[in-house]
């Protein structure tokens, strides 16, 4: 299809602040709704169908910004594997492409920060993640598990209490099993997740839009990138007034059903939480800090890496006490807790936690800690909660006690820590299935037939795992004009209702 419409783009993007977008004989125009995980990365590898005899011209619609919903209130913490420790569906695939993306977009952070003399911002912090054992059976599920290495990028290890506690000084022992109770025979406490890292969302979307933006601009042939803060009523309106698209990719999270195409069509549970964003509290302390204490076993920072590791990977020594240590083990973690109730910085190198509560850490001066659950939520309201600022006093007090006493009940520091932000966000939940919850894929069943229309969704709590991937595989179907590439796992929603969850 050739597109000659002259396009008004109420835009922020500087390409489209202060001129209309001219859409060029032959260029592909597609429009995305959603600025969240999905939207940018399908946003991303569209970009990248791109070349000089192909314009390609991509309409970001998001009603408040990159990350205004779920995706912006995640917590960052990215990793392929369940919680009993296994590998996800498709994880390893998900998980490198992840990786990619990741890598791209801070490529090209680096390279706008050169062109701009500004400072790149961080946003992705390399390190080893720790998922505490919630009892004994969980322990002894971990203890049973083989060491899965995910290619060169991530493996887990069942490590013991001694160990958990000499990665992370401060950890509370109630956050572990007891040993008395029979926690796989006395020793794994914990799983250690190596190769993990924890994003930024907002900053790290931002970037990877960034790079669309930059990636289609160099083309210099009427290719370009426009982020249009408004929202979208429904497609048939959406092409009524910018004119028809090649292809319109809905990756509105738990707003997408709010469109009356979409509405009814995906089998999703949408889910509030509130999570908090932690920072020291730099009033002078009495006694030693958190980093200064000594470790009952010998765990140090690996300069030789394996392929399986990072830069920010931590070596465990076998599990037994210390050489020159006179301490037992109920005595040094005595020692450790009484010496850990102050911290004006998270551990150097000390990985991030999962669990029921998750602790992101983001460098040694901020933790994201997260989430309530709240279900129930409508689309409507979903849609009502993006970009939205927890102000409220009372909203406020709501999420931090909710929140404050379980990322204590796992790091005992975090009691001197501040409250810097509250965010809040609305998931869409898939289905669980035989697969486990995996994400949603296809084409709308209602596309007209001289229509493109596709839904990405239900990313869930693994948005950050699936994100790439899924963008990847959409920019792929889209381009052939069918979902047939699409693993038939992603389009199980197209099916009965009692054959979907096999």
């Amino acid at each position: 299809m050739q597109n000659t419409y002259l396009v008004l783009c109420w835009a922020s993007c500087k390409a489209c602040r202060n001129r209309p977008c001219t859409a060029h004989a032959g260029t592909k125009r597609y429009a995305i709704i959603g600025g969240g995980f999905a939207g940018a990365a399908t946003a991303h590898y569209l970009a990248a169908t791109a070349s000089v005899v192909r314009p390609v011209t991509i309409h970001l619609y998001d009603i408040a910004g990159l990350g205004s919903g779920g995706s912006g209130a995640a917590g960052g913490l990215l990793h392929p594997f369940s919680p009993k420790g296994k590998l996800l569906w498709q994880g390893q695939q998900a998980f490198e492409t992840a990786l990619e993306l990741i890598a791209e977009a801070e490529a090209g952070a680096q390279q706008l920060s050169q062109q701009t003399g500004t400072a790149a911002d961080q946003f992705v912090w390399r390190q080893d993640i720790l998922r505490p054992a919630a009892d004994a059976k969980q322990a002894a599920g971990f203890e049973a598990l083989q060491t899965h290495p995910v290619g060169k990028s991530a493996s887990v290890q069942a490590i013991s209490g001694r160990q958990t506690h000499a990665l992370l000084p401060g950890l509370n022992t109630e956050a572990l099993p007891n040993p008395s109770a029979g926690a796989a025979d006395a020793n794994v406490a914990a799983l250690l997740i190596r190769g993990g890292l924890v994003l930024h969302p907002y900053k790290y979307l931002r970037a990877v839009w960034q790079q669309c933006e930059a990636q289609l601009a160099e083309l210099d042939n009427g290719s370009e990138a426009c982020l249009r803060l408004q929202q979208v009523y429904s497609l048939t309106q959406l092409e009524e007034q910018h004119g028809p698209y090649d292809a319109v990719v809905v990756a509105a999270g738990a707003a997408a059903a709010t469109l009356p195409e979409v509405g009814g069509v995906l089998p999703l549970r949408l889910c509030q939480g509130y999570g908090l964003e932690l920072t020291p509290n730099l009033t002078p302390k009495i006694g030693p800090s958190v980093t200064e204490k000594p470790s009952v076993i010998s765990v140090t920072t690996s300069h030789h890496q394996n392929p399986n590791t990072h830069a920010n990977s931590q070596h465990v020594e076998p599990d037994h006490q210390a050489k020159g240590s006179d301490m037992t083990v109920d005595e040094s973690n005595t020692a450790m807790a009484d010496s850990a109730d102050h911290a004006d910085s998270f551990p150097s190198g000390a990985p991030s936690l999962v669990g029921a509560t998750y602790m992101g850490v983001q460098g040694g001066q901020q933790i994201s800690v997260g989430a309530t659950k709240q279900f129930g939520v409508t689309p409507e309201e979903a849609l009502q909660e993006c970009g939205r600022r927890v102000t409220q006093s009372d909203e406020l007090a709501q999420a931090e006690n909710l929140l404050r006493p379980k990322a204590e009940a796992l790091w005992s520091p975090a009691s001197t820590w501040q409250v810097a932000r509250v965010r809040t966000g609305v998931r869409a939940l898939p289905q669980n299935t035989i697969d486990g919850a995996v994400p949603l894929a296809g084409q709308l069943p209602s596309t007209p037939k001289d229509k493109q229309r596709w839904i990405v969704g239900g990313l869930g709590a693994r948005g950050l795992v699936y994100h790439a991937w899924l963008g990847k595989l959409v920019a792929q179907a889209v381009v052939e004009g069918s979902d047939a590439c699409l693993p038939s796992q992603l389009r199980r929603w197209k099916l009965p209702k009692s054959a979907r969850l096999t």
